[in-house]
Formats: structure tokens, sequence, C-alpha cells
């Protein structure tokens, strides 16, 4: 689609004029690094594309990530403003045998957008433009999801996709993309209608149902890391402007918690997929459970307070009456977003299960009594799946977890001092292990997680991992895109 047919609603760092790192700080890293720093600077556009070493004045605000424990310093990092920029920075790399990582919002768990040799950052292209129909949306690589969100809201329209409004929408949607209109419209993925990337050979090319079908296929859900650098993406919109926003909470002993997860399991089999939830699992004051349930309806407040009746008749009373409210979406995302700083950063480890069989008593018992006993806290997340998520085959896009699966799990825990990492890891792997006969075997990407060790690929991908090795070997035979969790070479 030609530019002239877009309407441009927000623009990004692309559009601003950048200065490199100063001549001496470049010169002194080509000495230290022995590196021929300023030749690519050359190569480059000042006036869009940034290069930093680690002297430069601001090469920390930009070198911060979400997960401090993973945190590695590069010798390179190139902020782009181009898929020419990224695509010159590529055959400099290889010209000069450096590996290189892609970084967006910084938000992998274990640190894959990042690299001790290079770092190519596509935050300097934030681009986005609503289409003349309104029916689709092009959105530059580099992009938050908060960013996207707010472009769309004066149109009353939105792509399903998570509530972190801080999270790149590249990484975020090539892992596939939960968020709390998933049940109502799919996964962020889901709604990719083509990208714009630069390949291993360094060429640009556009890919779609119809062009270059088998690397589309495989960015929708294992596009991380793996195949190309996405520049930019062209989303399908949807019409969405109020919701019925929800959040019930029970705090109980274990046994009687028990009984309420069960109930609430029962409850997805029927629900709406109008209706998007989480359940949130800790441990909570007195030897009891804290479950919080929250999410959002597409449909009237009526319709939600009549489902969340219906399990109440199953779970029993919660704490006080549940709380729902019609608002509009620009409301409700700003609410579940939490209003976290763009470069907050923290300590944590996260791990994650998929259920595709209803969990019995004593997998959930096992569950909750890890919550209780553990001497620091952990979080389970319970994100309801099923509806327009699991309507699409396994075997459509790369994301596999689809099907009967009922709900992902994701293990989430932080911490303030890196002293603690150890203990507290293996904390979470002891809980992690003592579910292992109670759940699918499967795992979320987008909850990357070096303990699944040789298996992370099956975890990850299911039956779609030979396809991907496939494709992994014809796009990529060189593996150019390369970390510890990359799909493997077929």
């Amino acid at each position: 689609m030609k530019r002239r047919d877009f309407l441009k609603v927000s623009g990004g760092l692309s559009t601003h004029l950048i200065v490199g790192g100063s001549l001496l700080s470049i010169r002194e890293a080509e000495a230290q690094a022995d590196l021929p720093i300023a030749a690519l600077q050359k190569l480059l556009d000042p006036a869009r594309d940034l290069v930093l070493v680690p002297s430069s004045k601001e090469f920390e605000k930009y070198n911060r990530s979400f997960n401090k424990r993973t945190q590695i310093t590069p010798r390179v990092r190139v902020v782009v403003g181009s898929a020419k920029a990224i695509s010159t920075t590529m055959l400099w790399a290889a010209k000069n045998g450096l590996r290189f990582a892609v970084r967006s919002g910084g938000h992998s768990f274990e640190g894959y957008s990042q690299s001790r040799d290079l770092v190519i950052d596509v935050r300097g292209m934030t681009d986005i433009e609503l289409s003349a129909d309104k029916k689709s949306v092009s959105v530059g690589s580099g992009s938050s999801l908060g960013s996207v969100y707010k472009a769309l809201w004066p149109s009353n329209l939105a792509i399903p996709a998570g509530s972190c409004f801080p999270v790149g929408v590249a990484g975020h949607s090539l892992g596939g993309g939960f968020g709390l209109l998933g049940r109502a419209f799919g996964l962020a993925c889901d709604s990719i209608l083509s990208m714009e990337v630069v390949d291993a050979t360094g060429q640009i090319r556009i890919v779609s149902g119809q062009e270059n079908s088998d690397l589309f296929w495989a960015l929708r859900g294992g596009g991380n890391g793996n195949f190309a650098v996405v520049t930019n993406f062209n989303f399908r919109t949807s019409s969405v402007r109020m919701v019925a926003k929800f959040g019930i909470t029970w705090t109980k002993p274990v046994a009687q918690a028990v009984k309420i997860v069960q109930a609430w399991q029962q409850w997805l089999t029927d629900l709406p997929p109008a209706i998007t939830g989480v359940l949130r699992l800790k441990k909570g004051q007195r030897g009891q459970i804290e479950l919080h349930m929250f999410g959002l309806s597409v449909q009237s407040e009526s319709n939600l307070n009549a489902e969340l009746n219906r399990l109440q008749k199953v779970a029993g009373p919660p704490d006080n009456p549940a709380k729902t409210s019609t608002i509009t979406f620009k409301a409700a995302a700003t609410a579940f977003d939490g209003n976290e700083p763009l470069d907050d950063s923290v300590i944590m480890k996260g791990k994650s299960d998929y259920v595709t069989d209803p969990m019995t008593d004593r997998g959930i018992l096992t569950l909750l009594n890890g919550l209780q006993k553990a001497p620091v806290g952990i979080a389970v997340l319970c994100d309801t799946y099923g509806g327009a998520i699991n309507k699409i085959a396994a075997d459509a896009t790369a994301f596999a977890h689809r099907g009967n699966t009922k709900y992902s799990m994701q293990y989430y825990m932080q911490w303030p001092n890196q002293a603690a990492s150890s203990d507290n890891i293996a904390i979470m792997q002891a809980l992690y292990a003592s579910m292992r006969p109670y759940v699918s075997g499967g795992a979320y990407v987008n909850y990357c997680d070096l303990d699944l060790g040789a298996g992370f690929a099956k975890a990850y991908w299911g039956a779609n991992l030979p396809r991907l090795m496939k494709i992994k070997a014809d796009v990529d035979p060189k593996n150019i895109f390369s970390h510890a969790q990359s799909v493997p070479q077929g």
C-alpha cells in the first residue's frame, strides 16, 4: 500500500534528528574493540541512525533492559531508523565476524535482545499510520504497545495485544502476543496482515500470505530473533470503544482455594468468547491463598455480571462483591498497564506452562501448597485461552498452543538484589518441577526460560517445530539469527 493511502496518526524517533556518538568516543572504542566503528557510522544516515559505544553519552539510556539479572553491555549499539540501516549494519557485522541481537522493547526474560558484540536496536522506527479505511495500521517495529494503543484510541480501534504499555510490539507479536482482547479477537500475531523484513542476506522483503508465505508463517509465533529483522508490521484493526472491566477476589485456606480453582476451570468451558480474563494466584496472609481474577468483556456489563454470577454459584462468594464497570477501552488499557515507567528495570525470573486438560485436584493442591510454603513470593498468572485464539488451527501459524488449550500459566518472581538470585531461582524451579505431572509440557516463548534445556524448542513450538526448522535452514543457512534458544536448523 502506498504511503499516500495512509492517514498518519503518530510519529516517532525516526523522524527526529539523531546525533551519534562523538568522534572521540568512537575512535577510543575502535582502539579498544579493534573494530572499524567509524566506518560503519559513515555508512549510516546521521539524521536517522545512532551509533553508540559504552563511552557515548546516551549509551546507558539505550542499554537499559527490563531484566537486570540478564543485563550485559555490547561493544556497539546501533539505533536504526530504516530497513536500509539494518541491512548495512548486518553486512558490516558479517564482514567483521560479529554476532548480534535485535532489540525492540527489551523485555526478553533471558536477555535474548542483548549481545556482547552488537545490538541492532529498532527503537528508531516508531511511525504508526492508520490506513484511510481504518481497517489496518502500519506500525514501526520499534513501537511500544502503549504507543500503538494511544494512536488508535481516537478512532475507537485496537489490536489485540498485551497490557503492559512499555513492551515492544515486535517481540510480543512475533512470539504470539496474548492480551485481554484475546478470546474476542485472537493473539497479536493473528492480526498481522504483512511485514517488511530484512532477511539473513540483508535483502529487504515483504512477507504476507501471498509473498514469502513460509517466512510469514514462521514469523507469526516463531519470529523472536530467528529468521529476519522485522522493520514494519501491518495489523488488521479491531473496533473496540466501550468494554466491561471486572475484578473479583477470594482469599481462602488452601483446601478451599483448590475448589475455587476447580470452579474457575469448569466456568471456562462455557465462557463466551467476548470475555478474556486472568486468574492470579499468590500467597496470602496467615497461610491463605489469594485468588484474584480480572479482565475485560467486549459485550455488555449485564452479560458479564451474569457470567460472574454463574462462577460464584460454584466457587462461592468472594471477599467482596465483584467489581464491574463499563468504561472506554482507553481507560481499561490504562488501568491494566499500571503506569509502569518505560525504562523500569527489575531483577526477575519467569517460567510458563500450558494446561490442555483441566488440572486435577492433586495438581491444584500441589501448586497452591507450593505457593503457600515458598519462603519468597511467587505469583502464578493463568491466562484464559479459547474463543478466537483456539479457533485458528494449531498449524495455521507457528504459534502451536491452540485447539484444546485451556489456559497458560506464568510463574513470576522478582527481588531487590542480585545476591539473592540463585536462591530465589532455585525456589521457583522446585515449584515448577513439582507441577510436571499435571501440565502439558508446553511453554510460551514470550516467557523464555533457559531452564528448559534441550527440550525448549519442542516446548515452545510443539508439532510445528519440524516446519520451523526447515524454514530456518532455507532462509538462514548460516544461522545469522542465533541465540541460546533460537530455532534449530533442520
